[in-house]
């Protein structure tokens, strides 16, 4: 078997084994007629935390809709790849998002100026999504909020002040690497944490009138370059913090888990995070943690940056039939009402942008009620380039690639200015393979990737689930760029493991009766393709529940061994399931379902493996 590598996963999470989706439809024949009634809404999810309950509160409000959710990359122009195609969805979130990468599709999407959903909003926040002629396409849903997390019985332990203001952070940082203890780790891997960090840093600049004003020339399209004025501080700030804070190379290569790893054992007083990072990485287990601001010269200075969790807009495709259009808006209305938010907000982290919603912020976020009375929330400003041009530049300063301000101001301005990578054509797909799920064949463009995913990893089986792969699979030309809106969600990652048929078993019955977590079935187009074997699965009023698993036809021998490839949320679905069977140890460095797709289609010149019937739904 094909092995990448070792990864011991730590398993933090376990599922409360309830029944699945509030579906009404019954089994057998009559399913099919029922969700043919349907009225078919189709939901591009920005990400599968959407899926941990979000989705499903979406179901059991509105049974008599047939939804089909689907995980898109991140990104505006995930949304002009499908448009270019004439196959928008009808609701689209996304969380980077600027208006500067959304205005090319304006004339695609519904004006919402007019509509009892904008008026619920806060004018000073509606004005960030309004255009010159006054139309509104997106609405924001609650805030993320974005800071230094210090571990504050790490701080009294070693009896080092909490700070207050840029000086005092600096001296908690010389204390702490003073006594061996890394006083500030980020994930500077991630696009996101470079361009925060760099923004965090410097917020009082941003927010300055210059700032202001070049930020909105910049997202209107009239200027293609950083400000001296405004941006030259902005390095020479980060340059300080670098030297200050003992940054270097080494961060550069830091992911996601290992700052906060750090945090969690205590060789780390202090990372970037947010209100979400709180609740789920909160020290050495009983250690109080507080979510401080990015700290300025004086305590006026203290800035929290915030951004919202996402944002949504609806095609203006088919909203000329009334009962439509109504419906499409009750179902927007509910993703950002009370209900829908306490859905999003289930940690008492987040901070409302609409007059009717009221979010309990959890004990640890306390401090932050003074900076949201003062408004002194910086939204990020997040275009696509400024997230890729932001790691690029920020890379460069801790890896020495640049000395200076100034040079780091040129390398940014000098990539503003070129084109964005990945226009050229790569790869050509001559067979297209429809995204929607039919009883009688499943998802055939899912099962056309997971084949592949298996054909390439030389594993026995792969186990994926379908709204992973985004749109239908075109057949036609693709760039590199356009390739990866196939299958690129941030929170997909692969897991290789050996598993007996008995386990693979516990698996599949696991996840079908997983509910609250990322990974959790809610209806048939979240329901998961299997390569190698086959399922026999029973819709019912309360969920799934699995009949029979077959491989090749026969019954799937429960003694024997077989490798394995799970593709899903690394921290949260695949240690669920893991910890259900009995598996402790699991590969996770291998290949992203994206790249399977670059190997076989631009590095190889092949095509996709043929989707297969891998499941039978009574």
């Amino acid at each position: 078997m094909k092995r990448f590598g070792c990864f011991l996963l730590s398993l933090v999470m376990a599922a409360t084994m309830l029944t699945g989706c509030g579906s009404q439809s019954t089994t057998g024949d009559n399913n099919t007629h029922q969700a043919e009634k349907k009225e078919k809404v189709v939901v591009a999810c920005w990400g599968n935390q959407m899926l941990d309950s979000y989705t499903q509160y979406l179901c059991d409000l509105f049974p008599e809709v047939e939804f089909e959710f689907v995980l898109a990359t991140n990104s505006t122009d995930y949304y002009r790849f499908r448009q270019d195609h004439d196959d928008m969805p009808d609701i689209l979130t996304v969380r980077r998002f600027a208006l500067k990468d959304a205005v090319l599709l304006k004339d695609y999407l519904y004006d919402l100026s007019n509509t009892e959903l904008a008026n619920t909003y806060y004018g000073s926040y509606l004005d960030n999504y309004t255009y010159d002629d006054g139309s509104v396409n997106w609405l924001p849903t609650c805030a993320e909020v974005d800071g230094i997390i210090i571990n504050k019985t790490l701080f009294d332990e070693y009896n080092v002040p909490i700070p207050t203001d840029y000086e005092s952070f600096v001296a908690a940082c010389e204390t702490f690497e003073a006594m061996g203890i890394r006083s500030f780790v980020s994930d500077f891997s991630a696009d996101y944490t470079c361009m925060e960090v760099l923004q965090g840093v410097s917020i009082p600049m941003l927010q300055s009138i210059e700032g202001r004003k070049w930020r909105q020339q910049y997202e209107s399209g009239a200027t293609r370059e950083l400000s001296e004025e405004v941006w030259m501080p902005v390095f020479e700030n980060f340059f300080d913090f670098k030297e200050k804070v003992g940054l270097g190379a080494e961060d550069a290569t830091y992911p996601n888990r290992t700052p906060k790893d750090m945090f969690c054992e205590g060789t780390a007083a202090m990372y970037r995070g947010t209100g979400a990072d709180v609740i789920t990485f909160p020290g050495r287990g009983q250690d109080e943690v507080l979510l401080l601001p990015y700290f300025g010269q004086t305590e006026q200075d203290n800035w929290y940056l915030t951004y919202p969790t996402f944002q949504i807009a609806a095609s203006s495709k088919g909203m000329d039939d009334p009962e439509r259009e109504k419906l499409i808006l009750d179902i927007m209305t509910a993703m950002v009402n009370q209900q829908g938010q306490d859905h999003i907000s289930y940690g008492k982290n987040m901070v409302p942008y609409k007059k009717d919603v009221t979010l309990e912020l959890m004990p640890e976020m306390d401090n932050l009620k003074p900076y949201i009375e003062q408004n002194k929330l910086y939204i990020r400003l997040a275009s696509n380039e400024m997230f890729r041009i932001s790691k690029d530049v920020v890379q460069m300063i801790l890896n020495n690639e640049v000395q200076t301000a100034k040079e780091a101001l040129v390398a940014f301005n000098k990539e503003l200015e070129g084109e964005e990578p990945g226009t050229e054509i790569v790869a050509h797909i001559d067979t297209g393979y429809s995204n929607d799920f039919t009883p009688e064949h499943g998802n055939q463009a899912a099962s056309a990737l997971a084949n592949t995913m298996r054909v390439l990893s030389g594993v026995d089986m792969v186990f994926l689930q379908s709204c992973y792969v985004a749109s239908d699979i075109y057949a036609g030309d693709y760039s590199q760029k356009d390739l990866g809106y196939i299958a690129n969600n941030d929170g997909g990652w692969p897991g290789l493991m050996e598993l007996t048929g008995d386990q693979i078993y516990t698996l599949v019955e696991t996840t079908l009766s997983m509910t609250g977590n990322r990974g959790a079935v809610c209806n048939d187009s979240t329901l998961y393709v299997s390569s190698g074997f086959e399922m026999d699965i029973t819709k019912t009023d309360n969920g799934y529940t699995l009949n029979a698993l077959t491989r090749e036809g026969k019954e799937l021998d429960r003694n024997a061994t077989y490798s394995f490839l799970i593709y899903g949320d690394r921290d949260w679905y695949m240690s669920t399931v893991m910890e259900q069977m009995g598996v402790s140890e699991v590969d996770t460095t291998g290949p992203k379902a994206e790249n399977f797709l670059m190997q076989r289609l631009v590095e190889q010149g092949g095509q996709l493996e043929a989707p297969t019937d891998y499941i039978t739904l009574r």
